[in-house]
């Protein structure tokens, strides 16, 4: 597993991570790179939403003759055939002005993707000078060949942040200065909606995770697109400095479940934090407030005892893990099998 290092410290400095900022992989772009959100749509489109009216036609009949009528989970894609070849596939293409404009990202697919079928869809976040393909390999998130979610990788944009110099890096909604903006808050609503579009994706079952300032883009889409995330699990992020407005509410909608993770002897943040595990401690404190948690816990069988819990009396499923000091800045051993295994419970 590679070493990673690459959300900027409280206080701004430091946190360039390993990959030199022209070290990305080669992209294919998609053809047709000036038109809407559906190019290169199948032509067959009448037909696909004729399959599609079947499924949900089939899945009403399949109900308890008693039962209420099944609203359908499957998004408008549901039927069309794929227009990206399966497995792997990088992707450029152009978003709104306010999304960034032309953005990249990395789309898997399941091997035997079946159209039919309403897939989970987990948005997976990288830090620092990091690309989408980059972190894939580090988070392992298709690595069990189960292929029961469409799993998408965002690249990150280089700019200019104030104080950190240029960095590939997130903006992390309206109070996270130097990194404030909406523009990648916009690029994930964009790319949740085009996925949609394209892709059968059951849109209840739709998750975001990331590592550093990924991690923090993880925990940012769980609060300004928590309408959209049924659970987002950040590692290794920074302090909460992205939920501090100067005056006001922090402004989060909806109520995505969180796992935070963070690491007991995090290098990265060591010299910023009052003491170990500080910046996690923070984190986990901010959710406990915004989902009304209960001052009781629950252990959960990963880690050292006690190192992580499940708070009670929560709005919304609130879980942390402070994980052991030998992982460092890095995701804890268990972290990919534990967040699938949560995400599949919903």
């Amino acid at each position: 597993m590679a070493l990673l290092s690459g959300c900027m410290p409280a206080g701004g400095s430091g946190g360039a991570g390993d990959a030199a900022p022209g070290n990305t992989p080669d992209m294919a772009s998609v053809d047709g790179l000036d038109v809407g959100p559906l190019d290169g749509e199948p032509a067959d489109g009448a037909a696909a939403d004729s399959t599609r009216d079947a499924i949900i036609d089939a899945t009403v009949a399949d109900a308890a003759p008693d039962a209420e009528p099944v609203e359908p989970r499957g998004t408008v894609g549901c039927g069309r055939p794929p227009m990206h070849a399966l497995g792997g596939v990088q992707i450029e293409e152009r978003f709104d002005p306010a999304a960034g404009g032309v953005r990249s990202y990395f789309l898997s697919l399941p091997a035997d993707y079946e159209p039919t079928h309403p897939y989970r869809l987990i948005v997976a976040y990288a830090g620092t000078n990091w690309s989408g393909e980059m972190i894939r390999p580090y988070f392992g998130l298709e690595a069990d060949g189960r292929g029961d979610a469409i799993v998408v990788y965002p690249d990150l944009l280089f700019r200019d942040f104030d104080g950190w110099g240029n960095l590939g890096g997130w903006l992390l909604g309206p109070h996270a200065r130097p990194a404030d903006g909406m523009d990648d808050i916009e690029f994930t609503r964009q790319l949740l909606d085009r996925v949609g579009e394209r892709y059968c994706v059951d849109p209840e079952r739709v998750f975001a995770t990331g590592h550093s300032w990924g991690g923090d883009m993880a925990a940012v889409v769980g609060c300004f697109l928590g309408d959209r995330f049924t659970a987002v699990a950040p590692a290794a992020a920074n302090r909460p400095y992205w939920f501090e407005p100067v005056d006001g509410p922090v402004g989060c909608v909806g109520q995505s479940a969180v796992w935070t993770f963070y690491g007991q002897a995090d290098a990265h943040f060591a010299a910023s934090e009052p003491y170990p595990g500080a910046f996690g401690d923070e984190q986990d404190a901010v959710w406990r407030a915004l989902h009304g948690c209960a001052d009781e816990s629950a252990p959960l069988p990963y880690d050292a005892p006690g190192a992580c819990v499940q708070h009670t009396g929560c709005a919304t499923e609130t879980r942390y893990c402070l994980y052991g000091p030998a992982t460092g800045h890095q995701i804890p051993p268990y972290f990919t099998e534990a967040v699938l295994g949560w995400f599949r419970g919903f």
